[in-house]
């Protein structure tokens, strides 16, 4: 869906969906409830409307309401298809392709079971369009990165909402997350070994205050106490490259440096290379919850891989639960991850 398209467009394309997948049914609602119901103005319906109407989709009868074109509240419906909607906030996520290698095992694992996947990347209206809607026996979600109002929003999809990494306070809808916690402790122990006297946790825009807490706890256990410094990085490649550069021309000292994806090793260490920084002996990363490609460089970092095939099956047996007894199990799982070292 283009975004750029005013919100009666927008409204369109959704309810266009829903009327392809025998969502709808009649007797549809009147305007006014249907346009509370789905968080929108009378005028942005009453246009959207027009549009199905103009296009055959629907028929607007004077004074007596909206009919669906081919459509029966006796009618025999399909069979509806099974499928797991990946929906992340558009704004963390402006270009997919670092997501791809997490979400594509999942796909096929769902795939084998006759269950489809929609990678679904939304902003406000879209987030508030799906909820009004509400569940669907048909239809599992895995919210990705919503901020804090929307993910309370959905927390009324009890049945059907799984939260991808952890719930904000108070959520208690189910959660799949990858503990990255002990990995940014057991990278700092690590530096520390190595004689790094100063550690640098690079985040992407947005990441959650705990983590930056924890490095400074992290860095006081050590002997001595190590320096810690966060530094926040934009999530679009251009900006992140730049950032990168920057980040990288003020490297006056001995760093050992923790990326947490979705910050790519590999933008950094160019970075600094482009510099003339010694890496790894003036500086090493340490890349956590990376993917393969994020590390695609030379020399190879040490990394804390995401747990591709351990996740997709957790996923994977979630969606059969759910799609079996209308419910997800009450998962509250954390996934624990290994380290890489090219020296092994």
């Amino acid at each position: 869906m283009n975004f750029l398209r005013s919100r009666a467009e927008q409204l369109a394309d959704y309810l266009r969906g829903c009327i392809a997948r025998g969502e709808l049914r009649e007797p549809l609602p009147n305007i006014r409830a249907w346009s509370a119901k789905l968080g929108v103005g009378l005028h942005t319906l009453e246009t959207a409307l027009r549009i199905l109407h103009r296009e055959g989709v629907v028929r607007i009868l004077p004074r007596k309401g909206v009919q669906l074109l081919g459509a029966s509240g006796d009618s025999e419906q399909p069979p509806r298809a099974r499928v797991v909607r990946w929906i992340c906030y558009r704004r963390d996520f402006p270009d997919l392709s670092p997501v791809m290698d997490v979400l594509t095992p999942m796909a096929d694992q769902l795939r084998d079971h006759d269950i489809g996947f929609s990678i679904e990347p939304c902003d406000a209206t879209r987030l508030r369009l799906i909820h009004a809607r509400g569940e669907s026996p048909h239809e599992m979600y895995l919210l990705t990165s919503l901020p804090q109002p929307f993910e309370r929003m959905f927390a009324d999809f009890k049945k059907s909402a799984l939260i991808i990494g952890l719930p904000s306070a108070g959520i208690s809808l189910p959660y799949l997350s990858v503990d990255v916690f002990p990995a940014v402790r057991h990278a700092v122990h690590m530096l520390a070994r190595r004689g790094f006297r100063k550690v640098t946790l690079v985040v992407k825009s947005g990441t959650s205050q705990p983590i930056a807490e924890s490095l400074h706890r992290y860095c006081a256990e050590t002997h001595p106490p190590m320096q810690a410094e966060v530094v926040i990085m934009p999530m679009e490649l251009t900006d992140q490259v730049a950032a990168a550069g920057r980040f990288a021309a003020r490297i006056r000292e001995r760093v050992g440096i923790i990326a947490i994806y979705s910050i790519p090793a590999s933008v950094l260490m160019t970075a600094l290379m482009a510099r003339g920084v010694k890496v790894p002996d003036d500086v090493e990363i340490v890349a956590v919850n990376t993917t393969l490609q994020a590390v695609r460089v030379f020399p190879l970092p040490a990394y804390y891989p995401f747990p591709l095939a351990t996740f997709a099956k957790a996923v994977c047996k979630a969606a059969l639960h759910y799609f079996e007894r209308g419910r997800l199990p009450a998962l509250r799982k954390t996934i624990p991850l290994e380290m890489v070292s090219p020296s092994a």
